[in-house]
């Protein structure tokens, strides 16, 4: 398969663990307007910044102490082939006591951009909640989804912190009629539209 490429584009990857596993793994779309040179040194900012963003978001308090957010990914994909740089910093837990929900069972955070229709709009699910993030009628918390919420929140400002903005990220369609090639706008809104938990079934069986 061709590599994907979207002028003035990069992908950030959340690569959950599970016991010390990699389990899970969260894809947002990044404006490289810039033209800003990803590295190694880059990739550290951002993750060491992410990382930061997740105890400060209260999203750390809401996930079980099982589930760590290991390694932040970032990957230039305005030209072919480049590499993904992943984080160096250590991984960080939850701290939420208790046992956590199915491991195939997510939080949907909805990511809007100054455009309608469904190339404008991204998408993103948050793992590892506990059963204390369940509420009475079987949705999830206010509380969770305030953090989920945060979370991406704090996710663009340590984007922006090296000249970054999070985005929502269209893939090209050449077999489209007529053809469309990739694109790239900046979120304006981090919403969750419900409570109401989600599945990833790929995630019933952690693995990545």
């Amino acid at each position: 398969m061709p590599s994907v490429v979207v002028p003035e584009a990069c992908f950030l990857r959340l690569i959950w663990t599970l016991s010390g596993v990699p389990y899970a793994v969260n894809v947002l779309g990044v404006r490289n307007a810039g033209h800003l040179a990803i590295t190694q040194a880059i990739a550290n900012s951002v993750g060491s910044a992410v990382k930061t963003g997740f105890a400060s978001s209260g999203l750390n308090a809401q996930l079980a102490t099982t589930i760590s957010l290991g390694n932040v990914g970032l990957r230039d994909i305005g030209s072919a082939n480049q590499p993904e740089y992943l984080d160096t910093g250590a991984a960080v837990p939850g701290t939420a006591a208790g046992d956590p929900l199915p491991p195939q069972i997510a939080l949907c955070v909805t990511l809007r951009t100054a455009l309608a229709g469904r190339s404008f709009r991204g998408r993103s699910y948050i793992p590892g909640f506990t059963e204390a993030a369940n509420g009475t009628t079987g949705t999830a918390s206010a509380a969770a989804s305030t953090a989920a919420i945060n979370f991406v929140n704090a996710c663009a400002t340590s984007l922006a912190s090296s000249g970054l903005a999070l985005a929502v990220v269209s893939r090209p369609a050449p077999s489209a009629t007529p053809p469309r090639a990739g694109f790239v706008n900046n979120v304006t809104a981090v919403l969750t539209r419900d409570l109401i938990w989600d599945t990833q079934r790929r995630r019933a069986r952690p693995g990545i």
